[in-house]
């Protein structure tokens, strides 16, 4: 018999979730689409995801023969929490975890289905990430500090997106999943000369990353207002689409070749600021890609055209925008976890702390 070498989850991690599905008032008929994947049903959702959609999930749960418990998720995605949620899979003897709500918390069931070997349903109820469709997990600490990006073996099994939920989310979310979702195409291009023999996968990645990019500057800022008004329509769906099944994608295409470039790093070097950690994660990551401009000194002409797409977008990529300290000693800090941050990919730019520090200084000076 041969001898069966050990395997990386990057040997499967090459598609999308297995199904998803956008549409209005989706959650009615779930109990449909999850019968496939289990008969005993662990939700784990946020005190508001569950609020605006146990109800219709319950009801087509039960309509289909799904036992289920409720499982109410608090803080971040950090190891104590992943225990918590495969401890009461285990008591319940879930055989599927449905996940609900935003990027935290359906990473935290993602985490906790991988380690228990379980399908994974998600079902967002913002549009802040691409958390929904990837097969991976931001794990934090219990003090909201950036630890580490664990890979999944699988993706989703499935996704259910109800726009009828999202459009009566606050807007700033979807504002940020765009900025999130808009970091594939600045930090994918910035890897982009450095990737030496691309398999398809990644060319095709990139490739998408530019069809993102495109999607985003022609519905984004109507997407946004529709969200304002609670209207469903095509710049709605669309944009939907991009932050959290395209976006998902290309990360999925990509890891392994096509690494992340500097906006994700300074999002993960801002954590050790404590007062950013209320902050959206996209925020964070659409100040990180204005960063990553000026460690590259992009023509001016780029540099006004981001900042007014990102102002349109409601964010202002400043430290003092996001109303955080400005501190040389703690900008270092940022600095310092950003430039050695394990998931930098090779870039076509020198980098270290001294040369991220100064990037966010003068960004300040230049929007000041």
């Amino acid at each position: 018999m041969a001898k069966r070498t050990k395997q990386s989850p990057l040997d499967f991690v090459r598609t999308g979730p297995t199904q998803y599905i956008n549409r209005a008032r989706i959650l009615r008929t779930a109990g449909d689409y999850i019968a496939p994947w289990g008969s005993r049903a662990l939700i784990s959702g946020g005190e508001t995801a569950l609020a605006v959609s146990e109800e219709r999930l319950s009801k087509s749960l039960d309509k289909a023969g799904i036992k289920w418990r409720r499982r109410l998720f608090t803080g971040e995605c950090s190891p104590r929490h992943i225990a918590g949620i495969k401890g009461d899979a285990r008591a319940f003897k879930a055989d599927v975890i449905v996940g609900v709500g935003g990027g935290k918390s359906l990473d935290t069931a993602k985490q906790g289905a991988a380690e228990l070997g379980l399908p994974v349903v998600c079902i967002p109820t913002i549009a802040a990430t691409c958390s929904a469709t990837t097969a991976l997990s931001v794990i934090y600490n219990d003090r909201g500090e950036f630890q580490r990006v664990r890979i999944h073996s699988r993706n989703p099994s499935l996704v259910l997106v109800d726009p009828d939920i999202i459009t009566h989310s606050p807007g700033i979310y979807l504002r940020a999943g765009i900025l999130d979702s808009l970091a594939k195409w600045y930090e994918g291009r910035a890897v982009w000369p450095s990737v030496r023999n691309p398999d398809v996968q990644s060319a095709a990645a990139f490739q998408l990353a530019e069809v993102l990019y495109n999607g985003h500057r022609r519905y984004a800022i109507d997407a946004v207002r529709l969200n304002a008004e609670h209207q469903v329509e095509n710049a709605l769906i669309q944009t939907l689409d991009i932050v959290i099944l395209l976006t998902g994608v290309i990360q999925t295409l990509a890891k392994g070749t096509l690494f992340t470039g500097l906006a994700h790093p300074v999002h993960n070097g801002l954590t050790l600021i404590k007062e950013s950690h209320h902050i959206l994660h996209g925020l964070k990551v659409g100040y990180g890609i204005m960063v990553q401009l000026c460690v590259q000194n992009c023509p001016k002409k780029e540099f006004e055209d981001a900042l007014s797409f990102f102002r349109k977008l409601g964010l202002e990529p400043s430290l003092k925008g996001l109303k955080l300290p400005f501190d040389r000693n703690l900008i270092l800090r940022v600095a310092d976890k950003a430039a050695n941050d394990p998931d930098i990919g090779p870039l076509n730019f020198p980098v270290n702390k001294f040369v991220v520090a100064s990037a966010i200084e003068r960004l300040e000076k230049r929007l000041a």
